[in-house]
């Protein structure tokens, strides 16, 4: 394997810290940030991991590492690209599986958001983002959320002088890297956890709701660092702990 290691960490404005500011590139690792654009709006895991190792070139990483709910999506891509015989492991910071109530929480901030504040819900259809809608119909979800979201977008373009062409036009751009994100956190709810081998090494904060036994893993060991959720990927012992889970770069 190569000193390769693969990051999954969704961008954005976050208080949270991120995988970048543990710095591992200071200790001789190379460093991918898998998750830039295009992004995919395939609402599976398996789907998204597919996409994203078929932009790679090179060996296996050495390690895939992910933060919070990129964590399935992580999980899926370490499956597909370890080699026979030589899983490759993952190493999350604050893991976790999907959860619906991530989605709706998102759908509410980005619709409020591209309104200003004037709607936190989508026309106010509660089935739509429903458990059983976001388990049993996620690409059904996924094609209605993106044409709310464009909706409510472009009447508030509209309000503000803009004809109806060059609102569709605003909406579909402004809206587009939310629509990402929330492909993102559905995705994290339809993974096949596949049984890879592989081990994970999990930091965490404490109390951290997270699964203590990653599924599918071959093994997992978990640490706890005493920091605060948004400080865990800046914390001076996080970075220690990372490295010495790691071992050094064969370089």
């Amino acid at each position: 394997m190569s000193d390769v290691l693969l990051a999954l960490d969704f961008p954005g404005r976050r208080d949270e810290a991120r995988i970048a500011d543990l710095r591992l590139e200071e200790a001789g690792w190379k460093v991918e940030y898998a998750l830039a654009p295009p992004y995919s709006r395939v609402p599976d895991a398996g789907a998204q991991a597919t996409a994203l190792a078929a932009r790679r070139t090179g060996g296996a990483p050495r390690a895939v590492l992910a933060y919070c709910m990129a964590a399935p999506l992580a999980h899926e891509l370490a499956a597909l690209l370890s080699p026979a015989g030589e899983p490759v492991p993952l190493l999350l910071f604050d893991g976790e599986p999907g959860r619906p109530e991530a989605v709706r929480d998102a759908a509410r901030t980005v619709a409020g958001q591209l309104t200003g504040g004037a709607a936190q819900t989508l026309d106010g259809d509660p089935e739509l983002l429903s458990d059983a809608a976001l388990a049993g119909r996620p690409a059904e979800v996924m094609a209605a959320v993106e044409d709310r979201m464009n909706r409510l977008a472009a009447a508030v373009f509209r309000e503000d002088g803009f004809d109806e062409t060059e609102a569709r036009a605003a909406a579909t751009q402004v809206s587009g890297f939310y629509l990402d994100w929330i492909a993102h956190l559905t995705a994290s709810l339809h993974t096949t956890r596949p049984s890879w081998g592989g081990r994970v090494q999990h930091i965490r904060t404490p109390g951290h709701p997270g699964p203590r036994v990653w599924p599918g893993a071959g093994a997992t060991e978990n640490h706890v660092v005493d920091s605060g959720r948004n400080d865990l990927l800046r914390d001076p012992r996080t970075r220690e702990l990372a490295l010495t889970l790691l071992g050094p770069p064969t370089a």
